[in-house]
C-alpha cells in the first residue's frame, strides 16, 4: 500500500520508500532535461513549480532557449525526462523484484508510469505536445487562432481533456464520500 494503513514498522517504511521515490523521479526527470540543454550548449531560464490550469501540480524547467536548437536536438530535450524516468522506473523495478520487494516502491514506480504517460499525450504544454511542436516543425503561436488548424484541435482538444478528467476525479470523490 501507498498509504500506511497502521503504525506497523512495514507500512510506515513502505510509504516513506514510496514518497522518497516519488520526489526522486520528479528531480530525475527535470534534471534530465537540465543536463541535455546544457549539453546542446544552451542554458535553463528558470527551475519551479506551479499548477498547471491552477488544477495540476507541476515542476518545470523553462528552456527558451531550446527554441534556438534544431527540431532534432528539440526532440531530443524534450523526451528526455521521460526516457530517464523511463530507465530509472525499469532499473527500480527490477532491483526491488530481486531484492527489495517493497510494495511501497512498486506503487511509487507504477505511479510515475502513470505520470509519464500523462506526460506523453500530446496535449497542452505537456513533454509529449513539445515533442510533437517539434517533429512536426512548428512553434505554437500565443494566440490560438494564429495557430494551423490541427494544433488548435490538439489544444482544444486539451481543454477538454482537462476538464473531463477534473469533472470525473471530483464526481469519483463526491461518491467515495458519500458511499
Amino acid at each position: 500500500m501507498l498509504l500506511p494503513t497502521s503504525t506497523t514498522p512495514a507500512d510506515s517504511s513502505a510509504a516513506i520508500a514510496a514518497a522518497v521515490y516519488l520526489v526522486f523521479s520528479v528531480l530525475i526527470h527535470e534534471g534530465a532535461h537540465v543536463l541535455v540543454l546544457r549539453g546542446f550548449g544552451r542554458s535553463v531560464d528558470r527551475v519551479g513549480f506551479k499548477l498547471n490550469y491552477r488544477v495540476f501540480p507541476a515542476f518545470y524547467v523553462r528552456m527558451n532557449q531550446s527554441l534556438l536548437l534544431s527540431r532534432q536536438e528539440q526532440v531530443i530535450v524534450h523526451a528526455a525526462g521521460i526516457l530517464a524516468n523511463l530507465a530509472t522506473n525499469a532499473l527500480l523495478l527490477v532491483g526491488n523484484t530481486w531484492a527489495v520487494r517493497s510494495s511501497g516502491i512498486e506503487v511509487a514506480a507504477h505511479l510515475v508510469f502513470i505520470a509519464v504517460a500523462w506526460n506523453v499525450v500530446p496535449v497542452l504544454n505537456s513533454d509529449g505536445y513539445r515533442v510533437l511542436l517539434a517533429l512536426a516543425g512548428v512553434d505554437a503561436a500565443r494566440t490560438l487562432l494564429a495557430n494551423p488548424p490541427w494544433l488548435i484541435g490538439f489544444k482544444v482538444a486539451g481543454v477538454v481533456f482537462i476538464v473531463f478528467v477534473v469533472i470525473r476525479t471530483a464526481l469519483t470523490l463526491t461518491r467515495n464520500l458519500i458511499a
